[in-house]
């Protein structure tokens, strides 16, 4: 396997430097044209980067370039959302979700290929672990789906495969990238993390300032229902980590803290369940992000509105502020816990194929 970097995997502000080491003249100038034509207009050759005969020969002899993804297979649903499937090099699969509203662009990232976490409500969590993303391919996968709709995403959330925190450097380095202005200059209100909760790393993100938001996947304050649903938390208990988040609060000062739990009816709903919240969450200032569970098969169901409303009733007698939130596609496989890179099992031939849930593209 090669350790020669390659140009996006290195993050924006340490570009610079590196071009300094390659012997690259006016170094902060060049990685800057550099940063933009990758970053901003999304080059994915040799050829659409503005360098010169000299700085092209020094830098191409240090970096690699090219790119790390093919091109994307794309389903939309009814509702506008929209699904890509990336393959790697190496043949692994990584999937993407553009999610539009009146608001915002919203897109869904992945961090790894697959997931080693092994949920018991995310099918995601089935194909188990195939290896973490570099940078490079987070943010190609960005670019190339920016270069598909034509358009910008304003928001970006990682929410897709895999465990951000089983990946955090590649991560960090990624959203710094997409934080600087010449990057994708997304704000860092508007890049948004989320765990299932790793101790270790939750201090570590709070240790290193780190700005972009961080939502905590909870789904129960009970212990024993939480390590049913959740492996990761016989690694990583209950007190430990809620005390991980507080500290988070405390030293980030970040007013609220988002807990996301997903709705699954006789789990995690009940009134024991409601009350272990109140009791365990005590010191913590929250909002609690409901998720009505996607159908994707196991010992659970998927609840119906009426239990979802009950459901939140019962959470806004803690007193604290309860969003539900709707999983845009999930009809068409696209919503949160779903995502299992099935659309690589159908290979397009031309421009489109009909599919039974959507329509692929190349």
């Amino acid at each position: 396997m090669t350790t020669t970097p390659h140009l996006r995997d290195i993050p924006t502000p340490a570009l610079p430097a590196a071009l300094a080491a390659a012997g690259v003249r006016a170094p902060g100038i060049v990685a800057r044209d550099v940063a933009l034509a990758i970053h901003k207009r999304g080059a994915l050759r040799w050829e659409e980067l503005p360098l010169g005969r000299d700085a092209r020969r020094r830098v191409e002899a240090r970096f690699r370039f090219g790119p790390l993804l093919g091109e994307p297979l794309a389903a939309q649903a009814a509702d506008g959302t929209r699904k890509y499937v990336f393959a790697a090099a190496d043949g692994a699969a990584v999937e993407a979700v553009l999610i539009r509203n009146l608001k915002a662009v919203t897109l869904c990232l992945s961090s790894q290929a697959g997931c080693a976490l092994a949920c018991g409500f995310c099918a995601t969590g089935v194909l188990g672990l195939r290896r973490s993303l570099t940078a490079g391919e987070i943010l190609e996968s960005l670019a190339r789906v920016e270069h598909d709709v034509r358009g910008r995403v304003s928001d970006v959330l990682f929410m897709g495969q895999g465990e951000p925190f089983h990946n955090y450097d590649a991560v960090m380095d990624a959203c710094t990238t997409m934080n600087h202005p010449h990057g994708p200059s997304l704000s860092k209100k508007r890049i948004s993390i989320s765990t299932a909760g790793l101790t270790p790393q939750i201090r570590r993100f709070t240790e290193e300032r780190k700005p972009w938001r961080l939502y905590l996947s909870l789904h129960s304050a009970v212990e024993e229902t939480r390590r049913r649903l959740m492996p990761i938390s016989r690694v990583h208990p209950l007190p430990d980590l809620l005390a991980a988040m507080r500290e988070y609060q405390r030293e980030s000062r970040v007013p609220w803290v988002t807990l996301q739990i997903v709705v699954l009816p006789g789990v995690n709903t009940d009134e024991r369940h409601v009350e272990a919240l109140r009791e365990q969450l005590a010191g913590l200032k929250y909002i609690l992000d409901v998720i009505p569970w996607n159908d994707t098969g196991g010992p659970f169901r998927a609840p119906t509105w009426a239990e979802v409303r009950e459901f939140t009733d019962r959470l806004r007698r803690l007193g604290c502020p309860v969003k539900t939130r709707y999983s845009a596609g999930k009809q068409e496989g696209m919503g949160c816990g779903q995502l299992t890179a099935g659309l690589l099992a159908v290979e397009p031939k031309g421009g489109h194929i009909d599919a039974p849930w959507g329509i692929y593209t190349d």
